[in-house]
């Protein structure tokens, strides 16, 4: 079901360039070569990249809701992206329709971002272009790295450029080849490389590349490319462009079979009416991210009000807990964290979150080896180090008993400010206290039966599920296995508030308007709303064990609050699209002979109905990353996430198992 090797092996830190400086112009020592022209980088760029890709005309014609999709090979100091955004605002503008420039670009080496600011302040021109850049710009982490900028996204991926582009889903409409001199680094424009970007690559795909060496001709023509020599830029006499021919294209060209349920899905068309069930941070994410898309979206909660459920806590951790291997969990907590980070910094007051740091404190000498092997793991120092006992006690303010993991970039936020800065951005105001009842698809549309505010029986041409464990209500077919899991949380006066979010068994935050937030219960067997005094007392003893010398009873306590999160089997959540369970039990009736089975049946898809649920306790690291990539995929845009990624969070993995185990 999910792809046995993982991807970005350790160390997770990325070795940054290698950058010297030549008259202000820089040079990547390991490759000895320029980044770009030392006397005109930005007509260079302009004449070898935009102009052949024909990227003025392209972006000028584009209708309401459509995308641009740009694949680069080399990010180097970013001055392509910025071009290509500079552009993009000037067509656009003149346009004045709302589309969406996704811009996908490969980094083996990273420059730091101090070499990133000191080329990029040589273009006043694009200053104001580069200094959003700069704000966003990521640490050498490997992996997926999405950043966003209105109607402009910047999916950066680091990492070695075969292991990188064998991650990357989506198709592209123009690609940019510039990587180093293909006599020093042979690896950027190998025949593998070229088809991988073939795979890709569709029949109106174009290709620009400065280099005019006999071996990238050949290789891109043997992937499936027409190119041409045309005349290059300053001293450099040619250079290559051309366009994807799909008929040329070697037949075994990395298009490796695919699982059914794995294969690329069908986009809803641009301006398709999509119901939103469920706005906590799933749910209202998920909207907005439609929205941006080109969708009509409308919101649906049974409350009277935003964040009613699992997201209604007034203070929410940042946390990702990273494992000591490598692993699809890992991966998505971290470029989770990140993620939500970056929005938060977006779209929400500072009153209302903190970077304020976090230290996840080890309760076992077992845990404190754990934590030293991920430790071990290298990432880079500002975003995760192992701090001891005394050291943690000084990022703390606050004496802890134990060593950890000191996670200088996370924080706390307020889930219910959060929903409520995301839903004040929807077009269409959400319908509240409306409870759905029932789900049906007729004549080729959702029909939602509502009662409450807006009752009646209401079409929809798309429904995603945000309604965490009562979205399996919907498909009794498919037994979607998501659990509630209740949880009470407990406010403290926030005397003695730690400084950062202090975590192990329990988790204490910041203070936030004199208290501060101290919990959470685990309760699988309980459904119980209320709260319990056994459940407070039980907080105050977490509250105890993580910071030693606090003097706070029950006679501190302010007040609380019990949430219902949902979780699968596995921990990960369930994003993307549904399917039939009743064809998929004729369909694939033979994985229960053999899971490695390969079939020629399309999967039977629940036409326009998808879910993004079950992100348990870590529903704010996760859900807002879900949400871009369930609106991707409806949309047919690049996923800004990792190819084995996005297979593990398939939602019908689970019914599919089943079968391999012939419990079906």
């Amino acid at each position: 079901m999910v792809a046995k090797i993982t991807l970005f092996s350790d160390p997770q830190l990325l070795p940054n360039a290698n950058v010297i400086w030549h008259q202000e112009a820089p040079v990547a020592a390991d490759f000895d070569d320029f980044y770009g022209s030392t006397d005109d980088a930005i007509g260079e760029k302009t004449h070898v990249f935009l102009q052949p890709n024909k990227l003025p005309e392209r972006m000028a014609a584009m209708a309401p809701g459509e995308h641009l999709s740009v694949l680069e090979l080399g990010f180097g100091g970013g001055l392509n992206f910025l071009l290509s955004w500079q552009l993009w605002r000037r067509q656009r503008a003149r346009t004045k329709q709302p589309a969406r420039l996704i811009y996908t670009s490969i980094e083996a080496f990273p420059m730091t971002l101090e070499d990133l600011q000191r080329w990029q302040q040589q273009w006043p021109e694009l200053a104001e272009l580069a200094a959003q850049l700069q704000v966003q710009y990521p640490l050498p982490i490997k992996g997926f790295h999405q950043l966003q900028f209105a109607d402009v996204v910047l999916n950066l991926v680091f990492g070695p450029v075969t292991e990188a582009l064998q991650q990357v889903q989506g198709r592209v409409d123009a690609v940019y080849l510039d990587g180093f001199n293909p006599a020093k680094n042979q690896a950027m424009w190998g025949l593998d490389v070229m088809q991988h970007i073939a795979r890709l690559s569709h029949a109106q795909t174009t290709i620009a590349t400065y280099s005019a060496a006999r071996l990238v001709k050949d290789n891109l023509t043997q992937a499936g490319f027409a190119v041409a020599t045309a005349s290059g830029y300053g001293l450099k006499r040619n250079q290559l462009s051309g366009h994807f021919c799909p008929a040329k294209a070697v037949a075994d060209n990395k298009q490796a079979y695919q699982v059914p349920w794995l294969r690329p899905l069908q986009p809803l068309p641009k301006g398709a009416r999509i119901a939103v069930v469920g706005a906590g941070i799933s749910g209202c994410s998920t909207a907005l991210a439609l929205q941006q898309r080109g969708y009509q979206v409308q919101l649906i909660e049974q409350a009277q009000q935003v964040a009613q459920g699992a997201s209604g806590n007034q203070q929410g951790m940042l946390y990702a807990k990273l494992p000591d291997s490598v692993t699809i969990a890992g991966q998505l907590h971290q470029q989770g964290l990140q993620h939500s980070m970056r929005c938060l910094a977006n779209s929400l007051e500072p009153a209302h979150w903190q970077a304020s740091g976090l230290i996840q404190v080890a309760q076992s000498e077992a845990e404190l080896a754990q934590m030293q092997r991920v430790s071990a793991r290298q990432f880079p120092a500002q975003w995760l180090t192992f701090v001891g006992s005394e050291q943690a006690s000084q990022q703390a303010e606050q004496r802890l008993a134990q060593a950890g993991l000191l996670f200088s970039q996370a924080g706390w936020a307020s889930p219910p400010r959060w929903c409520e800065a995301l839903a004040d951005q929807l077009q269409l105001a959400p319908w509240f206290n409306t409870c759905l009842t029932r789900l049906a698809r007729v004549d080729n549309h959702w029909h939602l039966h509502l009662q409450g505010e807006q009752a009646g029986v209401k079409a929809f041409d798309g429904v995603v599920l945000c309604s965490a464990h009562e979205a399996k209500r919907w498909l009794p077919d498919l037994a979607l296995p998501l659990k509630s899991i209740r949880g009470q949380v407990t406010y403290v006066d926030g005397q003695g508030a730690p400084a950062k979010v202090v975590c192990g068994d329990g988790y204490v935050t910041p203070a936030k308007d004199g208290s501060m937030a101290v919990g959470a219960s685990y309760n699988l067997a309980s459904s119980d709303p209320e709260m319990t005094a056994e459940d407070h007392l039980a907080n105050l003893q977490r509250l105890q064990k993580l910071l030693p010398e606090n003097r706070l009873t029950t006679q501190h306590i302010r007040g609380g609050r019990v949430g219902f999160r949902a979780t699968t089997p596995d921990y990960l959540p369930m994003v993307g699209q549904l399917a039939d369970a009743d064809t998929m039990l004729v369909d694939f009736a033979h994985l229960r002979k053999d899971k490695n089975y390969r079939f020629a049946n399309s999967m039977p898809w629940l036409p326009g109905l998808y879910i993004n649920a079950g992100h348990g306790s870590k529903g704010l690291i996760s859900a807002p990353l879900a949400a871009e990539l369930v609106a991707a995929q409806i949309s047919g845009e690049p996923l800004p996430v990792s190819q084995h990624v996005a297979a593990a969070l398939e939602p019908n993995r689970f019914f599919l198992r089943d079968m391999m185990r012939r419990k079906r």
